[in-house]
Parts: C-alpha cells; sequence; structure tokens
C-alpha cells in the first residue's frame, strides 16, 4: 500500500513534496499548500502517521524509497523538490543520498547530523513518553501549547493520538543515533538547510555542517523562532521555499548562516 498523500495545487506544474515531523502528517503544510497553489503539492503522511498510521516504520531508508516511488508515480515528470521538517528532514537527507535522481531543489529544517549528546538515556525517555503519549490530557496540552490555529490544534491531537507507538519508539531511536553520511558531499542537489534561531545548539550546528558537506547548500536561520516554524511563521517560510525552488533571492529577514564558522 502507498503511503497517503495529499495532492493538492496545479496539477502539471513543478511538484513539491512536504514530509512532517514526527507525531504530526500532511495537515500540518496547510499554510504552504495553500500559498504555494500555484505548484503540484503533495503532502505525504510517513508511516505510522495520519493516514499512514496502520504502515510500519521500517527505516529512514526504506522511508525515503518509498516518498520516492511516490515522485516517480505522481510528480510531474517524475521529479520533485522536496520540503522535510524534522522527521521529514531526515527523510529528505536520506533522499539526497539514495535517490538524488528524482530530486529537484530541497529544503530542510530541524536536523542533527550526529547522535545526540543525550542518547544513553532513551530508553527511559521513550518508556515514558509512550506511557502518555496518547492521553488526553497531554495531547490536548501539547496541542494549546503551539501556534496553531483552533482547526489545526484539533488535527494535531488527533494525530498524535493515532500514531502508531512501534513507529514513535523506532524513529526516535534512529534519529538520536543518526549521523549524516559522507556520501552527501558527492551530491549535487541544490540544499538549502535552515532552522529557527531558538532551536536547540546541536540542530543549530547541524546547519553550517550540512552547509559545508553539501557542495550546492546554503545555510538560514529564521531569527526569533524554534522548530516549527513553518507554522510560527507560515508566511516567511511560503516565502523562503518559493524562492529556493524558483532560484530567487532568498527573504531578507533569514540569517546567513557561514559553513565554515558555524551559526
Amino acid at each position: 500500500m502507498s503511503l497517503y498523500t495529499y495532492e493538492t495545487g496545479t496539477p502539471g506544474a513543478p511538484a513539491i513534496v512536504f514530509l512532517h515531523g514526527i507525531g504530526a502528517s500532511g495537515w500540518m503544510w496547510q499554510p504552504q499548500t495553500a500559498a504555494l497553489a500555484d505548484f503540484h503539492c503533495l503532502a505525504v503522511d510517513l508511516p505510522g502517521h495520519g493516514q499512514s498510521n496502520q504502515e510500519t516504520w521500517e527505516s529512514l531508508k526504506d522511508t525515503a524509497g518509498q516518498v520516492a516511488a511516490i515522485i516517480r508515480a505522481r510528480a510531474t515528470s517524475g521529479r520533485a523538490h522536496v520540503v522535510g521538517l524534522s522527521l521529514g528532514g531526515y527523510v529528505a537527507l536520506t533522499l539526497l543520498e539514495h535517490h538524488a535522481g528524482v530530486l529537484d531543489r530541497v529544503v530542510i529544517s530541524g536536523v542533527t547530523t550526529a547522535p545526540m549528546p543525550n542518547r544513553v538515556l532513551l530508553p527511559l525517555q521513550l518508556g515514558l513518553m509512550s506511557a502518555i503519549m496518547q492521553r488526553r490530557w497531554f495531547v490536548n496540552m501539547q496541542a494549546r501549547s503551539l501556534p496553531l490555529s483552533p482547526e489545526m490544534q484539533t488535527a494535531f491531537a488527533e494525530n498524535l493520538r493515532a500514531m502508531s507507538m512501534r513507529a514513535y519508539r523506532r524513529i526516535w531511536r534512529e534519529a538520536a543515533y543518526f549521523q549524516a553520511s559522507d556520501a552527501l558531499r558527492h551530491v549535487d542537489t541544490p540544499t538549502l538547510i535552515t532552522a529557527g534561531s531558538r532551536e536547540s545548539e546541536i540542530i543549530l550546528q547541524a546547519v553550517s555542517t550540512l552547509a559545508a558537506m553539501l557542495p550546492h547548500a546554503e545555510g538560514r536561520l529564521a531569527p526569533g523562532h524554534g522548530h516549527g516554524w513553518n507554522v510560527e511563521a507560515p508566511d516567511l517560510f511560503s516565502a523562503m521555499v518559493r524562492a529556493w525552488i524558483t532560484d530567487a533571492p532568498l527573504p531578507d529577514r533569514l540569517q546567513v548562516v557561514s559553513p565554515s564558522t558555524g551559526h
């Protein structure tokens, strides 16, 4: 079974594939798919999430292969721009490593490039989170803490309760030990690496690391914003995506990150 995909915008136009963060689904890209409706927009529900919550999460590599198959089957000319945030950013990095031939331009936000420093605590953290993740009070509290419209808060809560806990645990284990592959040094796909400026240090450092690794990459920070800045600053995020995929100047509000000296 193919992963569930929200298909909007303009059929026949250049395609943009959107890849969401953990616990979310294609709904989180509504501000971007509305702003970029002149493109053919494909927002994928990743395994264990949303309408794909019955699909087993195997690995980043397996998921990237499924997304590449969707691009070949449904995107204009079998190629697409890709936008990935958090979990979706890791999938996009894996696409760059293994399926660069189906990619035009890529935007990645909120990823790491080296194993997380607190990974030894991961089993304890996962056990605790698995116990409370689908409790209504916790889900509603999480939804209210995010800068979302009431409609999007409802979608977030529904998706979090429906998420496969097996997928949640597998994804976090893989993310905690993620190491950016040296193969990325040979990938020519133009790639924009971003993060909100209020992200953790390991994510901020990854912006400059990846900008240095990928031959045709640039790094940018969104000042004053956090991890989910596509919903915190939807207009800025959408303008950034449009500029990058059309090879236009990026918004001035974004802070340039040096590939050599970091943020």
